[in-house]
């Protein structure tokens, strides 16, 4: 049994946690709004498969893209989805008002695929509530649905890898997070070992009141194209193993050398953040109408950034900066 004060404690955090879940899947609402997609021409198209019980098809889910389609599951559990643009989108999969799965996906290089969400209820959770091993009732409902979305945060922007240079094992970067100039997070993400098969471990931690109120660690097959395995503790609970299907987490793209040599707009730029003062370059990718990705790059930080954001014209939507970083991170679930 969990005391009514900690379960309280993890439906508020739940909460903050469901802020950022929707302002990372915002960042991607606006691809699709422009070009033929106003002509009405369809140049490519996917399909997202969705199951329940017994494989069953999960009839009554909701599949929603950021084109603006919104597709109700049928009998034959699969839905179409039409594209009109290049470029990246954002899908996701809800059942009873909430979040199953979500995926980042980019056209033209995944026209043609079905993706998989599979919804998984546990007995004795009110029909329909998938269970989280590790906290209760509501929180966990919540998080069962919020990783994904909050490894996408995490691991990109906008659909694209945050990473402009790689980690070693046991780099650490350290972020402040603010969207909407309101709501306040801090981040630590660690690239904590890599496994003779290629897969990594990597360490995602939620911060609240100065110290680990959400830690996960994650295995990812190799070049983070899918999740494994993984573990999380809330606060200072014993570590627990969460379940992990196919199709459970979408991996970011990866820009090309040439794309982010020709997004840099300025050179030798001073920026000061809770880390310190770096000379950066800065770089700037047009991701929809209005909105700009804006990164700044240093070469000495793991994942070569030390801050970025989204603009929507002239105000931020959404910024990151780097709060600290090091080289000492190891396992602290015993993962591995």
């Amino acid at each position: 049994m969990i005391n009514s004060q900690k379960a309280s404690h993890y439906v508020w955090y739940g909460k903050k946690l469901l802020i950022l879940a929707m302002t990372a899947g915002s960042m991607v609402s606006f691809s699709g709004c422009f070009g033929y997609n106003q002509l009405g021409i369809k140049l490519f198209s996917m399909s997202v498969e969705v199951r329940g019980t017994n494989n069953a098809p999960l009839v009554g889910a909701v599949v929603r893209c950021s084109t603006g389609q919104t597709v109700t599951v049928d009998s034959s559990g699969i839905v179409k989805l039409s594209f009109s643009d290049v470029g990246p989108y954002y899908i996701s999969v809800r059942y009873q008002d909430n979040i199953i799965a979500s995926y980042n996906v980019s056209m033209p290089s995944d026209g043609g695929k079905t993706l998989t969400a599979n919804y998984v209820p546990s007995a004795g959770t009110g029909g329909g509530v998938t269970a989280t091993p590790g906290g209760s009732g509501a929180f966990a409902m919540m998080g069962a649905r919020l990783y994904p979305i909050l490894f996408q945060y995490v691991f990109n922007a906008y659909g694209y890898s945050m990473d402009l240079a790689s980690y070693n094992p046991g780099q650490y970067t350290e972020w402040e997070i603010s969207s909407d100039g309101e709501n306040k997070y801090e981040t630590r993400k660690a690239f904590l070992t890599k496994l003779a098969n290629g897969e990594e471990w990597w360490q995602v931690s939620f911060v609240s009141s100065g110290k680990d109120s959400m830690l996960m660690e994650v295995l990812f097959s190799g070049k983070q194209e899918s999740v494994r395995r993984m573990r999380q503790r809330f606060d200072n609970e014993a570590p627990r193993e969460v379940p992990v299907t196919e199709g459970w987490y979408t991996s970011p793209m990866h820009l090309t050398p040439e794309s982010i040599e020709g997004a840099v707009v300025k050179k030798g730029v001073s920026v000061t953040v809770p880390a310190g003062t770096f000379t950066c370059d800065q770089l700037e990718f047009g991701v929809a109408p209005r909105m700009t990705l804006r990164l700044f790059r240093a070469s000495e930080i793991p994942g070569g950034i030390v801050k970025y954001g989204m603009i929507n014209e002239d105000k931020d939507v959404y910024s990151a900066e780097l709060k600290g970083h090091g080289s000492d991170a190891t396992t602290r679930l015993d993962s591995y």
